[in-house]
């Protein structure tokens, strides 16, 4: 099956990552990833799928197994800005997978610099591996075990059994620290494709990182910088005072290339495999559906009953009911496409840091 779409390359220090601009079945974003490695660049380390508006900036963007990005969210938050007349860093909000309500990043389309605000961690566990304890920090969309020794595949390959097995999470990473040289080296599995890469460079693993030196994040000054060294580039961090309070933003330039036309063959037997389990989902869906009993529903008799003694007739009062709620679903998802677009703040002065 060949399928065309808008495409462009995000090289956010050195996490190459593709983007597909159309909407695209969940079911497809393994092989359309997949394809776009081996059929436009191999080079290509993940992919993000944007939904584009009918005229203006996009919606939003979802990872390719649903997990959270922090340089896929900084490199599709500076293609959006590029949408409207900017000048200068501007603070913006934008919706990505992994993640529930909105993301900030500070985009400079001039510079070709873009930082991402990371939420401070849901959680710090203390996790054994080999009979050694190492630190678990939770992320939202991803689970970052920091381990202080020298890179070992063989050891990625133990810990991530035991992350999956004991720790619910779209995606994990194992990341190797070198504290004295300030130096990570990442590895991050996505859970929803199965998929193990060792990355040019993490920005949720670095922001990971500085949550596992520094013990309280909100103690810190906006003052406080740190660069993190990955294996392409080094990542710059620094804290920033949004509405909702403090945040480590991590970031740098991105390069993004035009936004082009392209297309990919899918195997047929990997279309036929995507319908059968999207087949096997509906029959799935219908059959709950089917087996659920409305507890409002009344019997027969029940109804003669309310009709004689109150003059009320339940199943037209239902309907309507049905029909209220069906309409006010629909006003209020068409209010919130108005209000996913991208919301405008302050500018923030990135000349300080």
């Amino acid at each position: 099956m060949r399928k065309s779409f808008n495409y462009f390359r995000a090289n956010p220090c050195g996490n190459i990552t593709g983007f597909v601009v159309a909407p695209v079945y969940p079911g497809y974003r393994k092989a359309y990833t997949d394809c776009i490695i081996n059929q436009i660049d191999k080079e290509v380390e993940q992919v993000g799928f944007i939904s584009p508006a009918y005229e203006g900036a996009p919606l939003r963007m979802d990872m390719m197994g649903g997990e959270f990005c922090a340089n896929a969210t900084r490199a599709y938050g500076l293609y959006s800005a590029s949408f409207y007349d900017t000048d200068g860093p501007v603070d913006i909000e934008v919706y990505v997978s992994g993640k529930e309500g909105t993301t900030d990043v500070i985009a400079d389309v001039k510079n070709k610099k873009a930082y991402v605000a990371m939420e401070e961690p849901l959680d710090k566990k203390t996790v054994k591996v080999k009979d050694k304890e190492y630190k678990l920090i939770e992320l939202p969309g991803i689970s970052h075990l920091i381990v202080e020794e020298k890179e070992d595949e063989e050891f990625v390959e133990e810990a991530l059994k035991i992350l999956k097995e004991n720790y619910k999470s779209e995606a994990y990473a194992v990341i190797f620290l070198n504290r004295e040289k300030l130096e990570i080296v990442p590895y991050v599995f996505v859970e929803e494709t199965q998929t193990l890469f060792r990355e040019g460079s993490c920005g949720s693993g670095t922001a990971a990182v500085v949550n596992f030196l520094e013990e309280d994040i909100k103690s810190l000054d906006e003052d406080y910088k740190i660069s993190i060294k990955n294996p392409a580039g080094e990542l710059e961090v620094f804290v920033y005072e949004f509405e909702d309070g403090k945040k480590l933003c991590v970031g740098g330039e991105i390069e993004l290339s035009d936004v082009e036309k392209k297309s990919i063959d899918i195997p047929q037997d990997v279309v036929e495999k995507v319908v059968a389990e999207h087949d096997k989902i509906v029959a799935e869906r219908k059959e709950n559906e089917s087996e659920e009993k409305d507890e409002n529903d009344l019997t027969d008799e029940e109804l003669k009953v309310m009709r004689e003694k109150f003059g009320f007739d339940w199943l037209k009062y239902k309907k309507g009911r049905e029909t209220s709620l069906f309409l006010y679903s629909k006003i209020k998802k068409i209010y919130w496409l108005k209000i996913s677009r991208l919301s405008w703040r302050r500018q923030p002065d990135l000349n300080r840091w």
